[in-house]
């Protein structure tokens, strides 16, 4: 397997999971992250047709991941894959267990619990972690191309700055792996959409013969900075997953058989309160 080690990001490979971490995030021992990779790692949990296999398999490796990281499975909160701009904020009262529990149809998950283990998927889409260290807040965002446009890295700001008071300047965002510029490449119909909504944003998209190819890191990237955040609490991972396609899941390379990354960030300690099912 291709080691995706940079300035950014550790790559760490073992034989029944790899998964990348962010060198800042490794900072701070209170926090455990990851973001998987490696195409024997399918994170999808579906039930097809009554078969348990692929969800069995799924759950298992979710498992082996928190085993490695040093956190409890059953702490986890995972969000839908709607691609909505939506936000939701987790409780300690949250049922559990909660991993498939498919009320919770946001695209964005947050909280100040301890315990409580977020996680989105991609498979090109990115994936954005927060941390605020001074409020103890952490976030997850699944932000594909609709979510961006919709602008859910702002409102998952908001929410985090409205809710639990945090100041912008001690956020702290970081861009896992996800389609970069070189790949996402779309029809007129996007190009105008991204045209008429972030012209005020400058090299943001660019035409290649008869399609548009459109950098939405750099789009979340300005979103940001325009609420305040600063920009050396920016971290990114600077990973293309269609580039990296023999190591990353990614849609747009492998088609109907694409398999799921996951993004999974917790800040470390005992759930205050659980309800029980």
């Amino acid at each position: 397997m291709q080691n995706l080690s940079n300035k950014n990001m550790i790559h760490v490979i073992k034989d029944n999971i790899s998964y990348l971490q962010f060198r800042k995030l490794l900072e701070y021992p209170e926090i455990a992250h990851a973001y998987t990779v490696g195409l024997d790692n399918n994170l999808r949990t579906v039930v097809n047709s009554g078969v348990t296999s692929n969800y069995d398999n799924g759950i298992n490796k979710y498992k082996i991941l928190c085993d490695d990281l040093g956190i409890d499975f059953n702490g986890c909160v995972r969000a839908s894959l709607n691609h909505t701009p939506d936000i939701k904020i987790i409780p300690a009262d949250i049922d559990m267990p909660f991993f498939d529990n498919d009320r919770i149809r946001h695209d964005g998950i947050i909280t100040n619990e301890k315990g409580i283990n977020l996680i989105t998927n991609s498979a090109d889409c990115i994936t954005l972690f927060l941390y605020d260290k001074e409020k103890g807040v952490i976030g997850n965002i699944h932000s594909g191309w609709k979510g961006t446009y919709n602008k859910i890295l702002e409102n998952a700001l908001k929410n985090m700055h409205e809710y639990y008071g945090c100041n912008y300047r001690d956020i702290m965002i970081f861009i896992c792996p996800s389609i970069r510029y070189c790949h996402f490449e779309v029809d007129y119909d996007v190009f105008e959409l991204f045209d008429t909504r972030f012209r005020e944003y400058s090299n943001i998209i660019r035409k290649k013969g008869n399609k548009w190819h459109i950098d939405t890191v750099l789009i979340n990237k300005y979103m940001s900075l325009d609420l305040g955040v600063k920009e050396d609490n920016i971290y990114d991972s600077e990973i293309c997953t269609v580039c990296n396609k023999d190591t990353i899941n990614s849609y747009r390379a492998h088609g109907k058989s694409f398999g799921l990354n996951a993004g999974i960030i917790g800040m470390r300690g005992k759930v205050r309160c659980l309800k029980k099912n």
